[in-house]
């Protein structure tokens, strides 16, 4: 392997000393004001957004650099920002080499150095992709195929797109969402009020080496695509699965682009070549295992040969015109934030494979594989937008053919769960949905001696039908009761409501006869009428109520009537759930019926958050446990921020053979 050389081609000797890196002092821009500051002050509710970094660093917490280093390393034009990206590397860290030349090699006494060194800075190179999908998170006619997408591989199975560039209505939508935050409320300033939270996110993540006004912005296009495939040998799982594995950036400056890659590696040995109209970078050391190139339209990420193949496409790759790429995009109708399609049948189908491949003739001797690959849907598409006051996410897919269909309509639980729940997710006729799918898989031979077993054991209790047969409409709820408690459980509609009177008595009679010899006892009270079976807990071992917080029992409770079974925690939920009903119900409250306004009250199933609730409950006790400065602090600097947080609510909704789903992030 060749040493490295200079521009003059001249080999590097070993020993020779290497340029030391200094911070340049703040100089002023072209228009003579003074370059902006990257210290981080003390913040306030009057910021764009509470400080995500640490104290600065001070003049005692180290050295300053010897003038002999600092003269070593270059001086900045004094026309340039301080922060603009080093126009190239110093010349004895890169080697130019053309595309059939060999790559060199940084000196074997700092080989592994250079080593840690590159791996350093691919983190930087990925911290524009990491930093993109936080800020996408903190803020997450058709819209146009991005650029980013005509450079995936054919093969990638799982594709996100992050779009940092607010296509479309974005812009003003992300304002308008921000609106309800701090500082955020005057919308003719809020671009700046933007950058400022994009500068904090940067800075955050790169140690304050960076912004993204002065370091990411002046090149970035604002479109990221993440794709990711499958290998089809198991033994080269990972260089397969790295060569159908890329990340690309769309660029608007390709020079500026260059400089800021080249300064982020500024310390590590890399070499340089050309490969068709792009420049491509890599580690001197394992050039196979990473590169990077940038052409006029995009930067690449990812292995050699992946990085190579994308140049070759010219960004018109074949992965778009894939057919469940393309019917995942048709239905995609409004501009978006964030993109992901997982083609979720050909990823399953390719793992089974690579398990064929590692284990043979395990699959062969089974249907189960295919029993389950025949109920998955081929793709799945999933975006997200801001909508003036909220985030929405919406998703796509085929229906999973399970061999049971439901009906969009309103849930029948909701209006028996109490107004005050914090956690509601339903589904609807659980009972023949799980029926359906159990069927499919008791109808293999080979399972027919796990099902013997299994009909066994639940005939004790009446056989399938009687145990989940007669499950409606059902919902898992987490409750905040009259007594300041909070209680929770599963809520029912029964569809044969004397098979769930026969089910809870029946195990009420097993818990009687073995639960005496282990401290567990059971006892029934009336409440208006329906008798609650509560399971009392409290003398088994371990379960004693001295350990729990005051207002909290170690039981377990039930109770059934004609339109109604729940089985929770506490005797105190269940009886909360008997008393909801028309005018006291969730489905009564004004404020989830607008919500559920949003993603549609007729649905086959809903899930419900209440974040402003939860936040109301968990404040007291973290005050009750955190020093006053810690409280002072966090009802200053980041409370402001928290309150505006309203509810997350989405259902899913059958549309023809599409299952479609709606939610919504909301913030007032």
């Amino acid at each position: 392997m060749t040493e490295p050389r200079t521009p003059d081609d001249q080999p590097i000797e070993p020993g020779t000393a290497k340029p030391v890196d200094a911070v340049p002092p703040a100089a002023a821009d072209a228009t003579g004001a003074a370059a902006p500051s990257t210290s981080v002050e003390a913040d306030s509710p009057t910021q764009a957004w509470p400080s995500l970094a640490e104290p600065a660093a001070t003049a005692a917490d180290g050295p300053v650099a010897p003038s002999a280093l600092a003269a070593a390393t270059p001086t900045p034009d004094s026309g340039s920002s301080p922060f603009e990206p080093a126009s190239s590397l110093p010349p004895t860290h890169v080697a130019t080499v053309g595309e059939g030349g060999t790559f060199g090699a940084a000196p074997a006494a700092a080989r592994g150095r250079s080593r840690l060194r590159w791996g350093v800075a691919l983190v930087g190179v990925l911290i524009v992709a990491a930093a993109s999908f936080l800020i996408v998170s903190l803020v997450g006619g058709r819209p146009a195929t991005s650029t980013a997408m005509g450079y995936m591989p054919a093969s990638a199975v799982v594709y996100t797109e992050l779009r940092i560039d607010l296509p479309g209505d974005q812009r003003q939508k992300l304002a308008s969402f921000l609106a309800a935050f701090p500082s955020f409320k005057d919308q003719s300033a809020i671009e700046p009020k933007i950058d400022e939270l994009f500068d904090r996110v940067i800075r955050k993540a790169t140690d304050d080496k960076q912004t993204w006004t002065a370091d990411i912005k002046p090149w970035f296009g604002g479109q990221v695509g993440l794709g990711v495939g499958l290998p089809e040998n198991v033994g080269a799982m990972t260089a397969a699965t790295a060569n159908t594995s890329l990340a690309v950036f769309t660029i608007t400056d390709r020079a500026k682009a260059t400089a800021w890659l080249t300064s982020t590696l500024e310390s590590a040995t890399i070499n340089r070549s050309t490969y068709g109209d792009a420049d491509v970078f890599v580690p001197a050391a394992g050039a196979d295992a990473f590169a990077i190139g940038i052409n006029d339209k995009v930067m690449v990420a990812g292995s050699t040969a992946a990085v190579k193949a994308a140049i070759d496409s010219d960004g018109k790759s074949a992965f778009s015109q894939n057919d469940d790429v393309k019917a995942a995009l048709a239905t995609v109708d409004k501009d978006f934030v964030m993109f992901s399609v997982v083609r979720t049948r050909a990823y399953a189908d390719q793992a089974l494979r690579l398990m064929a491949i590692s284990q043979p003739g395990v699959l062969e001797k089974t249907q189960i594989d295919e029993t389950a690959l025949a109920m998955i849907p081929a793709w799945q598409v999933s975006t997200a937008r801001f909508e003036n006051d909220s985030i929405v996410g919406s998703t796509a897919g085929p229906a999973w053919p399970i061999g049971y269909d439901t009906t969009n309509r309103p849930s029948d639980v909701l209006g028996h769960v109490p107004a005050k729940t914090l956690l509601y997710a339903d589904i609807h006729d659980a009972g023949p949905a799980l029926g359906a799918i159990i069927a499919k898989f008791r109808a293999l031979d080979e399972t027919k001696p796990a099902f013997a077993q299994f009909d066994q054991a639940i005939n004790i209790l009446g056989g399938p039908d009687a145990v989940y047969g007669w499950w409606g409409d059902t919902a898992v709820v987490v409750s905040s009761l009259a007594d300041g408690t909070i209680g929770g459980g599963l809520v029912i509609h029964p569809r044969d409501a004397a098979a769930a009177d026969r089910l809870l008595t029946t195990l009420g009679g097993f818990v009687a006869l073995s639960g005496g010899s282990s401290g567990v006892s059971t006892r029934s009270e009336d409440h208006n009428g329906t008798k609650i079976t509560i399971i009392d807990l409290s003398g088994a071992p371990g379960m004693s109520t001295a350990g729990l917080p005051p207002g909290y029992k170690a039981e377990f409770a039930w109770a059934t009537k004609a339109d109604v079974t729940v089985l929770g925690y506490g005797s105190n939920f269940v009886a909360a759930v008997l008393d909801a009903g028309p005018g006291n119900s969730l489905a009564d409250d004004p404020r989830f019926k607008g919500l559920l306004g949003r993603v549609g009250a007729d649905n086959m199933g809903v899930a419900f958050l209440d974040i402003a609730a939860i936040r109301a409950l968990v404040e007291p006790l973290a005050q009750a446990q955190v020093p006053a400065d810690k409280w002072t602090y966090y009802t200053t600097e980041i409370q402001p921020y928290l309150k505006p947080l309203d509810a997350l609510i989405s259902a899913i909704r059958k549309d023809g053979g599409l299952d479609r789903g709606t939610g919504a992030f909301t913030a007032h």
